[in-house]
Formats: structure tokens, C-alpha cells, sequence
């Protein structure tokens, strides 16, 4: 019994560190919840926006282990996610990518203006992979 319940802590560790560290890659990035997607192709012509695919980030192998991204996929677009983020990642003075650092966390989920990824989808992002644990 106690060999049982140390495999389930480290499985239940591991999938805690997973989507603790998946979660961070988009912490503080911004994206306009508001803008179009012929708005979001257009930005993405400059330099300090890119668009990224949720495809490609999960079958990256960085963020998690690439068995888990169809798990995740099909939990992400089930519950409503996006297919892509265009993601702000140059300032106007050419630094970083943080363009709503000070606005008050209930306006970075609002689905207006500048949102925060982790703010907007953070929920269903661990929704999306805790169950590929079997949790």
C-alpha cells in the first residue's frame, strides 16, 4: 500500500510541476482579446507582434511531453480555447513584451483590449491537461 500511494504522490507531483511549468511560458504574455483575425494577421507583419499556434506549442516537446499534447489539445479546444495567440513581444522602446503590467488583474481576463494569456486561460489550460494525468 505505501509503494501504491508513493507512485500516485510522484505521478500527482509530476502533473502539478507540469502544468506549473507549461503555465509559465505564458504567464505575462499579452494579446488583444478584441482585435480580429485579419487584425491579428496584420500584426503579425510587425516586429513586435507574433502569432503562435496552440498546435505547435503543444507538440513542441518543451513545455510538456509531446505524449500528452493530443490529450491536451482535444481538453483545450473542447473547453473553447483558441487555436492561436498573437502575442505582443517587443515594447516600443524595444524591450519586452508586457504591454498591461500595472492594469488591474480583472481587466487582463475581461476579453477586451490587452489580456494576459494565464489571466484569460489559466484555468482551462490546467483544465485542459490535468486530466491527461487520469486526475
Amino acid at each position: 500500500m505505501t509503494t501504491v500511494r508513493r507512485v500516485v504522490g510522484v505521478a500527482v507531483g509530476g502533473a502539478v510541476l507540469v502544468v506549473a511549468s507549461a503555465g509559465s511560458a505564458w504567464a505575462h504574455e499579452c494579446y488583444n482579446a478584441s482585435r480580429s483575425a485579419q487584425g491579428n494577421a496584420g500584426a503579425s507583419n510587425s516586429q513586435a507582434w507574433l502569432t503562435v499556434s496552440v498546435v505547435d506549442f503543444a507538440n513542441s516537446g518543451e513545455e510538456f511531453p509531446a505524449e500528452l499534447a493530443d490529450c491536451f489539445l482535444g481538453n483545450w479546444f473542447a473547453g473553447g480555447g483558441p487555436e492561436t495567440f498573437t502575442i505582443h513581444v517587443k515594447g516600443a522602446n524595444g524591450t519586452g513584451g508586457v504591454i498591461a503590467e500595472n492594469a488591474p488583474p480583472a481587466q487582463l481576463a475581461d476579453g477586451r483590449g490587452i489580456d494576459h494569456i494565464e489571466e484569460a486561460y489559466g484555468a482551462l489550460f490546467e483544465a485542459s491537461l490535468l486530466p491527461c494525468f487520469g486526475g
